[in-house]
């Protein structure tokens, strides 16, 4: 190589260095004023926790819960075996490092060379971790990173190791709500954080990398497999000794949370957070001071669980099943489960959510996230639809018969039973829904065709995935009973579907409103077709398989339609007055059948109307009594029950009062 050629290739790479070495400069000056200034103190960084409202007695704002709020505690009040936990498996050299692990950015750099993915893998220190979680998105870009470890050094460079350690044991998140190693000893275990043992410290070392993961009270195996590997980062690093780290591996896990959720109505603040995070981010919520309105009556709330857990117990009773208090915590997560669900009717604010009977033993959410087959809880829809597009009318006359539809499937053919398995011949379209027979709404649904009882299903707010099939007479596509409460609340509002909402405002740390809910209203039915619908429903209650809500004392005008499934895996209730539409259901979470009470089958009227009549009767006992308004062009008949036509005096047993358009019977 000529001198020549020598000297322009060192131009070059100089040329390329210094090029390099002013991007750098740019890109660093660019980002220092980005870092945020710190604070005298570590502990004025952790932002404003989000406060949580319902509402008081007098319609006032109450306090019900916070989120990233935090139980403080000072680093020596923290069990030894919990700090050596933590940094065994988050950070073992914490302390001889500057706030970033040179080696380990190394590593990490050359795995995400290594797989091109220049985002993917992390080196992150604790100081880092405090960084991120106070200043940052959790966006993986080297932007951001590049913040985070300036911010590192900032921070190493103010504070000592011992108050940077403090700062993130009691910032971090543990799940269930916990922020902080206090609110995670007392939620996990019932104690202090200085009184925690090797094994408890060791499982709430691991839960910080993934809370929803490794969550104890959610995933037994998964928790105590991360423990696992925490005890062996211990043993490798010195804090304990290898046959520690297996003894210690192998001793049980008892649970004794204390604080497990919000004190009021933990299945609901958990649907606001949910909601809110979707909106905001985790960051925002968390840590940004915001403040939130939601539409939780805590009266109706307190209500919902106080009428879920006093029947429960006498279904468990009813049974034969263990008092639930006294059984394990894996017996607990295979008990019978219920959910509630109340919306006001003129709004669509829901007032109380219950999605399970211990929020402790289980936060899955079964209001909201489990879509439970509704069986003849469906058939309003489809009555609705029958009125509404092929103009039936409660005094239509109908025949309860055997039947078979082919399936599509060659020879196979669907033959749909009653309840009860015999068929009562002529019959007006009231009284096939007072009895819930599953042939007229079989019938029904064919006439109409499945595609138009979809569409009127979507009219109501039902969003949940329902295959255009004509088993859809028997409610065999799962909805949620938040779905299938508003949906309900249709009727009682003369054909106007509001949005189910549980947030009504939203301020900022400033007080500015971010958002504000006044609720929506479309018509989608008309007032006529509504009511209709809702006599019909009127007429379960009052004599049909619904009637069980009158023999337990509830007095007040209401309407509604039981519903168990064929293979008896699911009992509702779905019923409304005129100022409140609520759902219950009753079941197993993982789908096995209903056990019998007295060698009978639990249905709707056994199982879900007791809750439901509890919770209406604390619910509406401090409204007056009012009817629901009836719409201009309907009238009121006393008919025969089976032909439509106008009672005669003989007619006393088969009497039945309906509500028309007009005065004249149909038949079809």
């Amino acid at each position: 190589m000529t001198a020549s050629l020598l000297r322009r290739l060192f131009y070059a790479v100089g040329g390329l260095l210094v090029l390099a070495g002013i991007g750098l400069l740019v890109l660093f000056f660019t980002i220092i004023p980005t870092i945020p200034q710190l604070p005298d103190r570590l502990d004025e960084i952790f932002g404003q926790p989000t406060e949580v409202y319902g509402i008081g007695p007098s319609g006032e704002p109450v306090l019900v819960a916070t989120f990233g709020g935090r139980m403080r505690v000072p680093l020596d009040q923290m069990a030894d075996e919990f700090k050596h936990a933590l940094l065994a498996v988050e950070d073992d050299r914490f302390y001889e490092h500057h706030g970033v692990n040179k080696l380990a950015t190394v590593r990490a750099l050359i795995s995400n060379l290594r797989s091109r993915d220049l985002v993917g893998q992390g080196a992150s220190t604790i100081t880092q971790q405090l960084a991120r979680n106070l200043f940052f998105s959790f966006e993986k870009r080297w932007k951001r990173k590049l913040r985070e470890m300036l911010a590192s050094f900032q921070i190493e460079t103010r504070f000592s190791k011992d108050e940077i350690l403090s700062a993130y044991c009691n910032h971090i998140y543990f799940g269930a709500n916990a922020y902080g190693i206090e609110s995670a000893a007392q939620t996990y275990f019932g104690k202090h954080a200085s009184e925690l043992l090797l094994g408890e410290a060791a499982l709430l070392a691991g839960l910080p990398q993934a809370p929803s993961v490794y969550d104890p009270y959610k995933n037994m195996p998964l928790a105590l497999e991360r423990r696992r590997v925490v005890l062996d980062r211990m043993a490798v690093n010195g804090y304990i000794t290898p046959e520690q780290a297996r003894q210690v591996a192998d001793e049980p896990v008892v649970l004794k949370g204390t604080a497990v959720g919000p004190a009021r109505g933990p299945y609901f603040i958990d649907y606001v957070r949910h909601v809110m995070i979707e909106r905001y981010g985790v960051d925002l919520v968390d840590y940004g001071g915001l403040k939130i309105y939601t539409t939780m009556d805590i009266r109706l709330q307190e209500a919902a669980q106080e009428a879920v857990k006093e029947k429960l117990a006498e279904l468990d009773e009813a049974v034969g099943d263990s008092v639930f208090q006294t059984i394990s915590l894996e017996q607990k997560k295979n008990a019978l489960q219920a959910a509630l669900v109340a919306i006001e009717t003129k709004t669509g604010a829901v007032r109380a959510i219950v999605g399970g009977r211990d929020f402790a033993v289980s936060e899955y959410n079964r209001a909201v996230q489990s879509n439970r087959h509704p069986g003849s809880g469906f058939k309003p829809v489809i009555y609705l639809a029958a009125v509404d597009r092929l103009g039936y009318m409660p005094n239509t006359v109908v025949v309860d018969e055997p039947v078979s539809f082919p399936t599509g499937d060659g020879e196979a053919v669907w033959e749909p039973q009653n309840f009860s398995r015999d068929h009562q011949g002529e019959v007006i379209l009231k009284k096939a829904l007072m009895r819930s027979l599953n042939v007229i709404s079989a019938k029904l649904i064919d006439e109409l065709t499945p595609p138009a009882v979809v569409d009127y299903a979507r009219r109501l707010g039902i969003t949940s995935k329902l295959p255009p099939l004509l088993s859809l007479a028997l409610g065999t596509a799962g909805v949620s009973p938040l779905e299938i409460a508003a949906a309900y609340a249709v009727f009682a509002t003369e054909g106007i579907y509001r949005p189910p909402f549980v947030i009504a405002r939203v301020e900022d740390s400033r007080g500015r409103v971010l958002e504000e809910t006044k609720g929506q209203s479309k018509r989608v039915v008309s007032e006529q077709s509504a009511y209709l619908v809702l006599d019909m429903m009127r007429g379960a209650v009052e004599g049909g398989t619904a009637f069980t809500v009158r023999q337990l004392g509830f007095d007040r005008p209401c309407a509604g339609k039981t519903g168990t499934t064929s293979d008896s895996k699911d009992a509702w209730f779905n019923g409304f007055t005129p100022t409140l539409a609520t759902s219950v259901w009753v079941g197993y979470d993982d789908a096995r059948p209903l056990k019998r009470i007295k060698g009978r089958e639990m249905t709707g009227a056994a199982g879900a109307i007791p809750i439901w009549v509890e919770f209406m009767k604390r619910a509406t006992e401090q409204e007056s009594k009012r009817d629901f308004p009836v719409p201009l062009g309907i009238e009121f008949l006393t008919v025969n029950s089976k032909t439509g036509a106008a009672a005669t005096p003989a007619d006393t047993v088969a009497a039945l009062r309906v509500a028309v358009r007009g005065a004249t019977p149909v038949t079809q």
